[in-house]
């Protein structure tokens, strides 16, 4: 019979220094539980039998008996339908965009009894959020427990159509929420309080959920967490970012096993890793997040991982957006990205003209309804991608809890035509465009998305933009200001391509509209 044992753990810090702690098991010693482990993700040994003997062997996970995965579906409706209750009343009273929108519509929030209610509300569209992102931000009274008031943090989404980025409030309560909903996420995926992981997101001017949420998940989950602090550098603050083979090294050295950062991003690491000659063997878990991880760049990753001592590393490809702090988890891959805590969040399957629910295993528009939340809420609102729901019991793992399907060969959403998704960022193509036109000096241009490696469909994406200048000013000091206005736009620095002429941009007598954005990335599967 297991027992509680205590075992030391050693955890690396900085390159001379050891932390000796006591970490608490069933039985077995932390890398032994991790071993034990190491290839249960695989879809021919995975089992709902596996899924609860792992939970019986992590303490913190063995507690958590109220997790609503394991509900029937009865039950997490109805949990569901008591906490869209409440949250309707709060926004029908505290919410500035709400309360306008109900009053409009002429809806009464007292007719907004269950999840299938929903359909009564129109849509939100990510226009609406970007006009005003305040007036989604509750207004709640004094008489509201302190939690509920105070603002823990802000993170940003997609940039507005004035050219800010849209700020996304938390407060404690949704922090609080947010712990437990990524803990339970990576229950899903494996990881476990003995992991330590590896931060791979870079350390950015404006908060992402990326960078933040990888801190929140880990400590929620009990791990140790280590920061790669890749990034823009700050001229006055240079030491605070480190280079890629910089982080690569300390991921080497505190013997990381779980990576978590972008996808495209983890194979420019994992690649160079490679031509290092990095000892990665402690690596078992990637989490591949901000974009599609198909199956092809998997078994590439994995099969670097392979060369570099890791074995049966799970490559793990969740669905990620700020609007729910963290990201829905497949428990195998392509098994299906599992919403961890259905109590929080309600995603429905929409067409986004007529606002209608679609049938489950149509595909739609992705829509999220936040179910209890205090800070920023959004009812229905539609994320930008198109994906699919199924309902179904996991047949792998035995959750509840519905999960985003492939709809094309291993890719689980694909980008609507109004955002374009590079690098795991939602860019807007109108405040893209408004930002070039407005600079002087350019008399044609074009913005072409791709590959850095054209011939390898899961390299980094690439932002190039060609620019046919009009002659009136330096060229230099264009691309400067070009490179200056586009990052602050969005977030991200382009190449910048000069043409001779503007018609080896646009040529009118070809073509009857000039294409703005060309997207060539190879659609992968």
């Amino acid at each position: 019979m297991f027992g509680y044992k205590y075992y030391r753990k050693i955890e690396i810090l900085g390159t001379h220094f050891l932390r000796i702690t006591r970490v608490r098991c069933m039985g077995l010693k932390p890398q032994e539980i991790l071993e034990k482990i190491r290839s249960w993700w695989r879809p021919d040994v995975i089992s709902p039998e596996k899924v609860k003997q792992f939970i019986e062997m992590i303490p913190l996970f063995k507690k958590d008996k109220d997790d609503p995965a394991f509900k029937s579906q009865k039950e997490i409706r109805e949990i569901q339908n008591k906490n869209l209750r409440r949250q309707i009343e709060l926004c029908a009273k505290y919410s500035p965009y709400y309360k306008e929108l109900f009053k409009k519509h002429n809806i009464d929030p007292s007719d907004i009894k269950t999840i299938d209610d929903l359909e009564k509300i129109p849509l939100t569209f990510k226009s609406d959020y970007m006009k005003d992102p305040e007036a989604f931000r509750l207004r709640l009274g004094l008489d509201r427990p302190f939690w509920e008031l105070i603002l823990w943090d802000v993170t940003f989404t997609t940039g507005t159509v004035t050219g800010r980025p849209s700020i996304f409030y938390n407060t404690t309560h949704d922090i609080y929420a947010t712990a437990q909903f990524l803990m339970r996420s990576g229950k899903i995926c494996w990881a476990t309080p003995y992991d330590v992981v590896f931060n791979a997101f870079p350390f950015g001017p404006i908060p992402h959920i990326g960078y933040n949420r990888c801190v929140t998940a880990g400590l929620a989950e009990g791990c140790a967490v280590v920061a790669g602090h890749t990034g823009i550098r700050h001229p006055e603050f240079p030491i605070v970012h480190r280079s890629l083979d910089e982080t690569i090294e300390l991921c080497a050295i505190h013997r990381c096993t779980i990576i978590m950062g972008i996808a495209s991003y983890l194979r420019r690491f994992v690649m160079r890793a490679e031509e290092l000659g990095v000892d990665l063997s402690s690596v078992r878990i990637i989490h591949a997040l901000g974009e599609p991880c198909p199956k092809g760049m998997r078994e590439d990753l994995r099969k670097r991982l392979e060369s570099l001592g890791a074995e049966d590393v799970f490559i793990h490809n969740g669905y990620g957006f700020t609007e729910c702090q963290g990201s829905f988890s497949e428990c195998t891959e392509l098994g299906g990205n599992h919403n961890p805590d259905p109590t929080l969040y309600f995603i429905e399957i929409v067409d986004p003209e007529t606002g209608e629910r679609k049938e489950e295993g149509e595909e739609g528009a992705i829509a999220i309804t936040h179910l209890n939340r205090r800070g920023t809420v959004l009812l229905r609102y539609v994320l930008g991608d198109i994906g699919k729901i199924t309902y179904e019991t996991c047949p792998y793992c035995g959750r509840n809890t519905e999960r985003l399907m492939p709809i094309h060969g291993s890719v689980y959403a694909t980008r609507t035509k109004d955002l374009i998704k590079v690098k795991g960022t939602l860019i807007n193509p109108g405040l893209l465009n408004d930002t070039i036109e407005n600079i002087k000096g350019i008399a044609e241009y074009q913005v072409v998305i791709t590959k850095e490696d054209p011939k390898d469909p899961y390299s980094m994406d690439k932002v190039i933009i060609r620019v046919a200048p009009t002659g009136e000013r330096d060229v230099e000091d264009l691309k400067a200001e070009i490179l200056d206005k586009v990052f602050k736009a969005i977030e991200m620095r382009p190449e910048i391509v000069i043409e001779p002429s503007p018609y080896a941009i646009y040529d009118p007598r070809v073509s009857l509209k000039a294409t703005r954005i060309v997207d060539k990335r190879p659609k992968v599967e």
